[in-house]
């Protein structure tokens, strides 16, 4: 039940939003705990803190910005302007980004 009532909170972002706008969806997807678990923000650490009590650096993450760009942007393949996907001649789907 736990686990169902993270997809349905996700869910309720979305009809919520739905004809609203891209950064009030976007912000309130990002605070989501579906997102969270996805991502490698849950129990993460800032770099100052992770510096300041290991004298280590860390590296930024970076799988927050891709997950926008796939879900929110300009997803996983390249479209036409007619929003058909845009092949290689052997019929393989173009990826937008490697």
């Amino acid at each position: 039940a736990e686990r169902t009532e993270m997809y349905t909170y996700y869910y309720d972002i979305l009809v919520r939003h739905a004809f609203g706008n891209y950064r009030d969806i976007l912000g309130e997807v990002s605070f989501s705990p579906l997102m969270a678990e996805h991502l490698s923000y849950l129990k993460s650490k800032s770099h100052s803190y992770v510096f300041s009590n290991s004298n280590m650096v860390s590296r930024a993450d970076e799988n927050y910005a891709r997950e926008v760009m796939q879900l929110f942007s300009i997803g996983l393949v390249k479209l036409n302007k007619d929003g058909t996907i845009q092949v290689y001649d052997s019929g393989v789907p173009l990826q937008a980004y490697t």
